[in-house]
């Protein structure tokens, strides 16, 4: 690109930085390492203004990695829940834990090499890191830059489509980043493309590169970049809310279709047209002659990735108090603190049901 655009580009960003909790005041100044590998891992998949909250949230609890690498699994994904890609709390958690007993001063590390090895962290997190934290002239590529270089270059192809297709994106991004101001260039096209380079009915006339940009020279945005379909699979499950007399819930961990590596209720794959009573799949976890009764008490709606699931809410009661637990992968959870104790958006949703009988 230009040295002029990349002026114009500067500028304009500059005028138009919006103020976020992670973006210090000075533009020009270096960042935590820290505070960019989080927020820059929690807007993966995720709108920034949800992630607000939960960054300012999260450097409270956890404002440094020898902090965060002292916490449990089960704290972390508390204050994760609701941002959906539980893998990416837990990458987080085994880093830091790396992290601290690799480093003296638990720092990560400034190169490619040694971050890109570290768990969750990609050629996209490494290069912001190293780029906004430590001002290296290194390439990022996301979503946005994705689409603006389609959109400036008229490329009708995706990055996933081929390594030649990937190699021609980074090879935009890498020019873009061969600079010293490489931390400015990269985070002024993140900001573009969020606020100006829109997915639809972008805001053309106020785009700094609007005259290198042959998509919009032609009057072609909307054909850039090319769509990319996905394939919606319709899941139907039942979740089991099991509770004793003694008012324990019992929660699992392993051998589930979603949520494989974290506690969460008993779920499976059911029919629309499921018949009453005890599923078969309940007794994987509890003994049939101890069931006082089972309730289908609710249905809701959830999406996890490309799954459109629709559960019911199966409430079965217990005739006695909570059993001893037969393995790790088991505990039975005080219904008072099952609220803070299950993480996912998916399990809060079917305990809700259980406040209103």
């Amino acid at each position: 690109m230009e040295t002029g655009l990349l002026k114009l580009l500067r500028e304009w960003f500059r005028k138009n930085a919006v103020a976020l909790p992670w973006r210090p005041a000075d533009l020009d100044a270096p960042r935590d390492p820290y505070a960019v590998w989080i927020s820059e891992t929690m807007l993966q998949q995720t709108q920034v203004s949800m992630v607000r909250d939960y960054f300012t949230r999260w450097m409270k609890r956890f404002p440094d990695i020898e902090t965060l690498a002292k916490a449990s699994e089960e704290e972390v994904f508390r204050y994760w829940q609701g941002l959906g890609y539980y893998s990416r709390a837990r990458n987080i958690l085994k880093t830091a834990k790396i992290v601290r007993d690799d480093t003296r001063e638990a720092t990560l590390p400034n190169s490619r090499k040694e971050l890109e090895v570290l768990p969750g962290i990609g050629a996209y997190t490494a290069g912001a890191i190293l780029s906004l934290a430590y001002h290296q002239r290194e390439a990022i590529l996301d979503g946005n830059l994705v689409r603006i270089f389609s959109r400036l270059h008229t490329l009708d192809f995706l990055p996933t489509e081929s390594r030649n297709a990937l190699k021609t994106y980074w090879d935009y991004a890498r020019e873009i980043a061969d600079s010293a101001k490489a931390y400015m260039h990269n985070e002024a096209l993140m900001e573009l493309g969020r606020t100006v380079c829109k997915v639809k009915n972008p805001y053309c006339d106020s785009c700094p590169l609007r005259k290198a940009c042959k998509a919009a020279l032609e009057n072609r945005t909307a054909e850039f970049p090319p769509s990319k379909r996905h394939t919606q699979k319709d899941w139907h499950g039942t979740v089991l809310v099991i509770e004793s007399v003694d008012h324990k819930i019992l929660a699992v961990h392993g051998g589930q279709r979603f949520f494989k590596n974290q506690f969460t209720l008993p779920h499976f794959e059911s029919p629309r047209n499921a018949t009453a009573g005890l599923p078969a799949q309940a007794e994987r976890y509890i003994d049939a002659d101890k069931v006082k009764s089972v309730e289908n008490i609710g249905k809701f709606r959830h999406s996890i990735t490309i799954h459109k699931m629709e559960c019911d809410v199966l409430y079965i009661r217990l005739n006695g108090k909570a059993p001893a637990p037969t393995s790790s992968d088991i505990k039975w959870i005080r219904r008072g603190q099952a609220q803070d104790f299950f993480a996912s958006s998916f399990c809060l949703k079917a305990l809700d049901f259980l406040e209103k009988i």
